[in-house]
């Protein structure tokens, strides 16, 4: 059965399954943070224990992101989701029922394998069940999970944080089980198994996914360390997994130019728009970040504000967000261009940014809320408008593996942002302030920013082929 001929009813049904994986995979990226504290408390525990159980499921959802969008575009989606969806439920429930911190950590890394699965194939299907030529759709649902995903990152601390103090912090990770079912229940019933056409993809590149799968988990340990701890690029705990990593990385390159199946084919890499692309969608993550970050800190730590109330004063940032994003895939699909509404995305985000450098203790709420509200107007594009441009930059048969690169760059400048910033704010070695804050947004974000800017200038313009209108894919 093709996804053209689905009903109405049976596209709807699939489409919120889709986005319900979505939201779950961010939710759980966030909903650690408020618990850890009674999580430590009650199951035991030492510092390092409490970033590993961050690290983990960091670790574990990015490493098989790649793996997850190659072997989708060789062998159909339908089945990795359901199996990711799988894993993501059993590593919930085994991190609900943990007695000991060992135990939760390697529930969190199963959590993780799964949670790999829910973002990447969810936007790849979702792009299957609306492509461009239903523009109109496509402009809902690119809203709507662009929504799912900031729900999820702003939702976690607060559902966390509540189910911690009045409930149990179990049930941060029992509550996926019922939505996780009901997913996978839907997904079953109603998406079909659609087959690429290649039948016989060739031999599985073992070699390269081993390398992917080391390099990738090295990296990301040593910067997690260096994000999550005090300490410094010269510690061994940082440098020796971080260097090794980017020596396997490396090495990928050879392997994956002889292999007959690569995980990341190198064809795709050597299209000049997807390589600018996704270079463009990590230096927008490394921008964005910090903002999101630090500035609770300086709301809660400086400003002195609760919890809540910093809380309800970064709304303007996600207002932002979710308006432009909306924004953003309704002018790409009206006019079939995608590469101003880039480029005026990424300018936002660098002024933005550098608007913090007058950031003091005395900063009016409403000069706060402006330049949040024009960093999240700036942040759109760079969560809708990169996602469409790199779809639509590959061959149809690459897309799983596309939206894949598109992830994971932008999860690595995630992670790349933040130990830059910590390392920015830890060169002021008093109490936090007002200034260091503002200084370190500034200085992450705005170089940054100025970076994604000129890559997506080295873009070609892509345009997008919608109701009938003619255009290019790379």
């Amino acid at each position: 059965m093709n996804y053209d001929d689905l009903t109405p009813r049976a596209r709807t049904v699939a489409t919120y399954a889709l986005l319900g994986c979505a939201f779950l995979a961010m939710l759980d990226s966030t909903v650690i943070g408020t618990a850890l504290p009674r999580i430590v408390e009650q199951v035991g525990g030492t510092g390092s224990w409490y970033t590993w159980l961050v690290t983990a499921y960091l670790l574990t959802s990015s490493i098989s992101v790649p793996i997850y969008g190659r072997f989708s575009d060789l062998y159909g989606r339908r089945t990795l989701l359901l199996t990711g969806l799988a894993l993501f439920l059993a590593g919930s429930l085994a991190c609900g029922l943990a007695d000991s911190m060992q135990v939760l950590i390697v529930s969190r890394a199963v959590q993780g394998l799964g949670a790999g699965a829910l973002i990447t194939l969810g936007m790849a299907l979702i792009r299957d069940l609306h492509p461009p030529g239903r523009d109109t759709g496509m402009i809902r649902m690119q809203t709507a999970l662009a929504t799912m995903m900031v729900l999820g990152m702003v939702g976690g601390p607060l559902i966390g944080g509540l189910l911690t103090d009045h409930a149990n912090w179990r049930w941060a990770f029992w509550i996926n089980l019922p939505l996780g079912a009901a997913a996978t229940i839907a997904l079953a019933l109603v998406l079909p198994a659609r087959k690429p056409p290649d039948t016989n993809p060739g031999r599985l590149d073992i070699a390269g996914i081993a390398l992917l799968s080391a390099g990738l988990s090295l990296t990301l340990i040593g910067l997690s360390l260096k994000g999550n701890t005090n300490a410094t690029w010269t510690d061994a705990t940082v440098t020796i997994p971080t260097l090794a990593g980017l020596a396997l990385l490396a090495a990928l390159i050879p392997v994956e130019r002889r292999a007959t199946t690569p995980i990341l084919p190198p064809h795709l890499l050597r299209l000049r728009n997807y390589a600018a692309l996704l270079t463009g969608g990590f230096f927008f993550q490394i921008a964005i970040l910090p903002i999101g970050v630090f500035l609770p800190l300086y709301l809660q730590h400086v400003r002195g504000y609760s919890a809540t109330a910093s809380g309800l004063m970064v709304l303007p940032l996600l207002a932002g967000m979710t308006i432009s994003n909306r924004l953003t895939a309704f002018v790409i699909l009206r006019t079939t261009h995608t590469k101003p509404a880039l480029l005026a995305g990424a300018g936002l985000v660098t002024v933005a940014s550098l608007g913090f450098i007058s950031l003091d203790a005395a900063t009016s709420p409403v000069t706060t809320g402006f330049w949040l509200l024009l960093a999240g107007l700036g942040a759109g594009p760079a969560m809708g408008g990169i996602t469409i441009a790199t779809q639509n930059s590959v061959p149809r048969a690459d897309m799983g593996t596309a939206s894949a690169g598109s992830t994971l760059t932008k999860q690595l400048g995630g992670t790349v942002g933040l130990a830059v910033a910590q390392t920015l704010l830890a060169h002021d070695t008093g109490p936090l302030t007002a200034s260091a804050i503002g200084t370190t947004i500034t200085w992450t974000g705005g170089i940054a920013g100025l970076l994604a800017l000129t890559a997506i200038l080295l873009t070609r313009d892509i345009t997008i082929p919608v109701s009938g209108k003619p255009g290019s894919s790379h």
